[in-house]
């Protein structure tokens, strides 16, 4: 599957930033080097076997969005799959500023409707479904339509007690302007706080391509039945080379996909409340095995922190192959599962050795690789794995 995938926003709201550190192996401090883009900047991602991503960076100076919207437009907006649309938070509500980047945003969303309108793999047109940010949808479902992600970006120059209530805010202002925009049942806009410098990013980046990826709702089916049958806790599953979340085991229920709290201290914070314990929940291990407590951006903090790593490694010359971590609550081992993929396991119980854990990484990597390739469950999701060795 293809998807073209426009990263549009005004000139200095951080597109080329993100984009440099998800997919260009650039760290938040190295983007500083990086000039702004002129007119369009296009590159092909491979994820997978199955999701190439057509990315355009648009240069995001007046000149240039008007030729977008003038001369350009057909060529632009023409079978578009995916819309992101960064927003610089620092642009004052209520502003001149905002109100004219809320303007170019609409007229962005009406060059959509008149050239991309179902533009997907199949080219049908997508059903009709209710505007609203952060909205859940099963993930890789409803892959023909267009779908719109707006970032409200730059979060860390907001005050903390302050973040909550501005997001919410500028998301208001946000799909106000897209109910404008008439189309039978609303766009469906999915916005998200993010901050180049933590693990917001990834988590909004995570969430756009799991969304498109075909084969997750399988691989994540697939890891909730192999973390039962090796009594794990909890199994998430990497993009090889962006580190980004695309599967995990279980429902995904205690996460909030929208706003991350943009913690500094590591207890997270909801409208500038503080909640107890850093906003974990706890897990109990089998048979006795102490709580596990689990931090709410857990995932997008082992790809932020994994994949700084791995950077260290290419500059020392060397190279990242696995991790293993042992300590008296959980065991973790994090290594290769398919020839572009990474797995995590945890086990909150003491008495699942390490070793067990890669033997049923090993032996699940057939399944795996092709669930991956097919886009579908395939085979007994369990077939070929060794429960949890005592």
């Amino acid at each position: 599957m293809k998807k073209k995938v426009l990263l549009m926003g005004k000139s200095g709201s951080g597109k080329t930033s993100m984009r440099s550190i998800i997919f260009a192996n650039h760290t938040p401090l190295t983007t500083s080097r990086l000039g702004a883009t002129l007119s369009i900047e296009s590159s092909s991602v491979r994820l997978l076997s199955s999701l190439t991503l057509n990315l355009w960076d648009c240069g995001g100076q007046a000149s240039f969005l008007s030729s977008y919207l003038s001369h350009q437009r057909d060529t632009v907006f023409r079978n578009v799959g995916v819309l992101i649309y960064v927003f610089d938070v620092t642009t004052g509500a209520g502003s001149a500023a905002l109100k004219e980047e809320l303007k170019w945003f609409g007229e962005c969303l009406e060059g959509l409707r008149e050239f991309s309108r179902g533009a997907g793999e199949d080219g049908k047109e997508e059903s009709g479904a209710a505007a609203g940010a952060g909205a859940e949808a099963g993930a890789g479902q409803d892959n023909d339509g267009v779908k719109v992600f707006v970032l409200v970006n730059k979060m860390d120059l907001v005050p903390e007690g302050e973040r909550r209530k501005v997001f919410d805010e500028r998301r208001a202002d946000i799909l106000a302007r897209a109910a404008e925009i008439s189309i039978p049942g609303g766009w469906d806009v999915r916005a998200f706080a993010t901050s180049i410098w933590d693990e917001s990013l990834y988590k909004a980046w995570s969430h756009i391509v799991t969304l498109l990826l075909p084969s997750s709702p399988h691989l994540s089916s697939s890891l909730t039945r192999f973390a039962a049958l090796c009594s794990a806790t909890e199994i998430v599953l990497f993009e090889r080379t962006t580190f980004l979340v695309i599967a995990r085991s279980g429902t995904g229920d205690d996460e909030d996909t929208s706003f991350s709290g943009f913690s500094t201290d590591g207890q997270e914070r909801d409208g500038g409340e503080r909640k107890g314990g850093g906003g974990e929940t706890e897990v109990g291990g089998e048979d006795g095995a102490g709580a596990l407590k689990k931090h709410p951006q857990r995932f997008e903090k082992i790809s932020e922190l994994v994949k700084a790593f791995k950077l260290s490694c290419t500059k020392l010359s060397d190279q990242f192959n696995s991790l293993e971590i042992r300590e008296p609550s959980f065991t973790a081992v994090l290594e290769p599962l398919t020839s572009n993929t990474y797995v995590l396991v945890v086990s909150a119980d003491p008495r699942i050795l390490p070793a067990a854990i890669q033997i049923n990484i090993r032996l699940a990597r057939p399944h795996f690789e092709r669930v991956q390739q097919q886009g579908r469950g395939g085979p007994a999701a369990g077939e070929g794995l060794v429960e949890g060795a005592r």
